[in-house]
Order: C-alpha cells, then sequence, then structure tokens
C-alpha cells in the first residue's frame, strides 16, 4: 500500500483502494483504511463524505396521489385540445396504465429511483484469512486464495471459490434459507456452523453444528448432520469421501490461524500448505512423503509454519523460489 496525504475529499477519490474498501470488494485494502480511519479519527466526516460521493446518494421515493394525477391529467388533455388542428382525437384511445405511467413521469420529472443491488465480492491472497460480517448478521471466515460474492441487497445466498468457515445467523421469524453456491453443489442451510472448501476440482463441506441438505450437480441431494464430512466432484459425478469426523478441529482450525495434523502423511499435509501459500512442494525421497505428522502448526507466518514442521517430522524444507524442497535429515 502506497502511503499517501488524505487531505480533502479528492485524495479519498482519487486512490482506488479507497474505492476498494467503500465497496468491500479487496481484503487487503478493507484492513488498510479499517485500520487507517481508526488511527484518523478527525477525518472521520471527510471519509463519510468521500464514501458517500463514491456510493451515491438515492433520493428519497415521491408517491404521487390519485388525485393529483387526475388533476394534472385534466390540465394536460386541456392543452393538447387547444392545439389539436383537427377534430380527430386519438388521445382517449390510451389505455389507463399508460395514462397514469405517462402522468407519474411528467410530475417526477427529475426524481431517480436507484436500486442498487450490485454484487459485493470478497478477496483473499495467499497467506492471508478474512473476517467477514453478512448484513443478515451471519459470520465468515474466508481462507487463503478464496472469494466470497454476494448481491448487497440478498446476503443469504453466496458464490464461494476457494475455502470459508460458515456460522449462519438462524431467523426464526421468517426461517429463511442461506446458500452457498461452489462449482460442485449447493448448501442449504438455515442455522449452523460448517466448513465449504470448493479447491482442487471437487467440494468438500464438513458440519459442524446442526443441520444441512446438499444439492449435488447431478441432481441428489444429501442431508448431514453434525461431524459429517462429504467431498463431492462434478467432474466425475460422484461423492468421493462420505465419513464421519470425531475431532472438527481438523477441519476448521484453519480459521483461527492454525492447521491441525492428526497422524497425516507428510505429502498430505503438505497439500494444506501449497493451498494456503502457493507454494509447489517437492519431495526428494519417498521416506519424506510418508512419514506421519500429528499436532498443530501456525499458519499465520509461512517460515515459522515450515520450522514446525521440520522439527515435527525430522525433515529439512527450502524454499527455492516457488517450490518447497522437501527431504530427510
Amino acid at each position: 500500500m502506497i502511503k499517501k496525504q488524505y487531505n480533502n475529499i479528492n485524495d479519498f477519490l482519487d486512490d482506488h483502494s479507497f474505492e476498494n474498501w467503500v465497496n468491500q470488494n479487496n481484503g487487503t485494502d478493507i484492513g488498510f483504511w479499517d485500520f487507517w480511519i481508526a488511527n484518523n479519527p478527525d477525518k472521520k466526516e471527510l471519509v463519510n463524505e468521500a464514501k458517500d460521493l463514491v456510493l451515491g446518494i438515492p433520493f428519497d421515493k415521491k408517491f404521487v396521489t390519485k388525485d393529483k394525477v387526475s388533476l394534472e391529467w385534466k390540465k394536460l388533455e386541456a392543452k393538447i385540445e387547444a392545439k389539436k388542428p383537427t377534430p380527430k382525437r386519438k388521445i382517449r384511445t390510451l389505455k389507463p396504465f399508460g395514462i397514469a405511467a405517462s402522468i407519474l413521469l411528467l410530475i417526477s420529472f427529475g426524481i431517480y429511483f436507484i436500486n442498487d443491488n450490485s454484487k459485493i465480492t470478497h478477496k483473499t491472497n495467499f497467506g492471508e484469512i478474512l473476517k467477514i460480517k453478512l448484513k443478515d448478521g451471519s459470520s465468515v471466515t474466508l481462507n487463503s486464495n478464496s472469494s466470497l460474492s454476494y448481491y448487497k441487497n440478498e446476503s443469504r445466498k453466496v458464490w464461494l471459490k476457494g475455502e470459508a468457515f460458515f456460522q449462519v445467523d438462524k431467523k426464526v421469524v421468517t426461517n429463511a434459507k442461506f446458500w452457498v453456491v461452489t462449482n460442485d453443489l449447493s448448501v442449504e442451510v438455515y442455522g449452523t456452523s460448517f466448513n465449504v472448501n470448493s479447491k482442487n476440482e471437487k467440494t468438500d463441506v464438513f458440519l459442524e453444528e446442526g443441520n444441512i441438505w446438499l444439492k449435488l450437480k447431478n441432481g441428489g441431494d444429501k442431508k448431514m448432520i453434525p461431524g459429517n464430512f462429504i467431498s463431492y466432484s462434478s467432474d466425475k459425478k460422484e461423492i468421493l469421501e462420505d465419513k464421519n469426523i470425531v475431532n472438527s478441529t481438523i477441519k476448521t482450525s484453519w480459521k483461527d490461524g492454525s492447521l491441525f495434523f492428526e497422524n497425516l502423511s507428510l505429502v498430505k499435509a503438505m497439500e494444506k500448505i501449497e493451498e494456503t501459500y502457493g507454494y509447489s512442494v517437492v519431495f526428494k525421497d519417498d521416506e519424506s512423503k510418508n512419514s506421519l505428522i500429528t499436532g498443530a502448526v501456525p499458519i499465520t507466518n509461512i517460515d515459522i509454519c515450515l520450522k514446525a514442521i521440520e522439527k515435527s517430522v525430522d525433515v529439512i524444507i527450502v524454499k527455492q523460489n516457488d517450490s518447497l524442497i522437501i527431504s530427510k535429515k
């Protein structure tokens, strides 16, 4: 982020990162501006004015009474009659709906009605985790290299690419559903906590609490109960895994800044590191691949993460350009 001075409205409007913050479009820009605003309280009024200009301020809707419509129509009809050079009067053939619409247009000239239902997208980079609060009260933790999209006025239906943990706010009065859509399936929710990962050309769903329904792309559906883990591929048109997991932290610990492995081969564990940081993993020997790892490693810092793995399974990990080279000590 380039540091600069923000002393007037134009300084904010000329900065693309400020526009991203207003529209909640970029995780890095959102974090920067939240921090900047918190540390510059004297600029709050200026920030709000600039924000209003970016969003655009909708006019209040004006409702016209029937009496007013009738009066204006009579005035307009009288003017038309006075200017007509011939006795042919086809103006009365207008349908009532068209008449009312015409009058409303004349009376309301200059009044604009803005239906702002633009699409909002949150994105994260490699090594970045973003916490999002939706308009309906639900919370989403978005994992690295992922994106979440939804319409501004309809936040109970979201589109996910990557991985996210959801805590959906249940609407007791309306019993409104919440939907998560990926390339493989849709998750139908009322109120619950669950994890969705749509990376690697499949979608993994783990249910921590509550009940959900999966609507699979092959036309089938599947009900899940707490502890269920299901992996589905639309390319293969089949469920790849369907099992129960007792320790939920195995699937959800990433949202708290760490990965928990339970007797997992190092080659499988490193797949999560690839997802998180975007490195390619290269093993120098099969023995290292098959080493088993148990325990938690931090993922907030790649160097600390790799040191923890080295210590746990007695290997050497070398960063080389965009690759992690792993060998036995």
